[in-house]
């Protein structure tokens, strides 16, 4: 079973959180975010779920994801932080309110790949050379082929690390 949590970054504790299926409600939030997710292309977007806060239901994230059969992975479609968590949009020098929220969408996303038998196999497309690095330094992504050096793969060890971080029993920070 998964104990996903983000991390205050006021007091660096455990936050516990969710994943549910998105709501209306929840693309209405989105109008101050990178992307207002009630536009026709978010709206056309698969399996889109929501990252929320187990006590106040605050949301912290969105992502869309794809079973795909063909290449046995789930694939991340989109996946975006909250305002007040999203680097890209904060000040320069402003702290964000949670961190890991990437890392609890992802985790999720490995335990739907499980689920679908496909180990824990995820991919996604990085959104800047930044964020590229990102993925590989502390998800240990690696490039899916040679066309696209934005197109990432988790495979399956580094997928069960970041999958034990949440499993009962599994890290708690605080």
């Amino acid at each position: 079973m998964l104990n996903l949590f983000v991390i205050d970054a006021k007091d660096d504790g455990n936050v516990p959180v969710v994943v549910r299926k998105a709501t209306q409600r929840d693309f209405e939030a989105t109008s101050d975010w990178q992307t207002d997710w009630r536009s026709p292309e978010a709206m056309a977007m698969p399996n889109k779920v929501a990252l929320c806060r187990e006590d106040t239901d605050e949301l912290l994230g969105l992502m869309s994801y794809v079973v795909d059969g063909r290449n046995l992975a789930v694939e991340i479609v989109y996946v975006e932080s909250a305002e007040h968590s999203n680097a890209n949009l904060l000040p320069k020098g402003t702290a964000k309110k949670y961190i890991g929220i990437a890392r609890a969408l992802f985790a999720y996303a490995i335990d739907v790949s499980r689920t679908a038998g496909f180990d824990g196999i995820i991919v996604f497309k990085a959104k800047t050379t930044e964020l590229m690095e990102y993925y590989m330094e502390e998800f240990g992504a690696r490039h899916a082929g040679s066309y696209d050096p934005f197109r990432l793969i988790l495979w399956e060890d580094r997928a069960a690390e970041i999958l034990s971080e949440f499993e009962e029993g599994g890290n708690t920070n605080g």
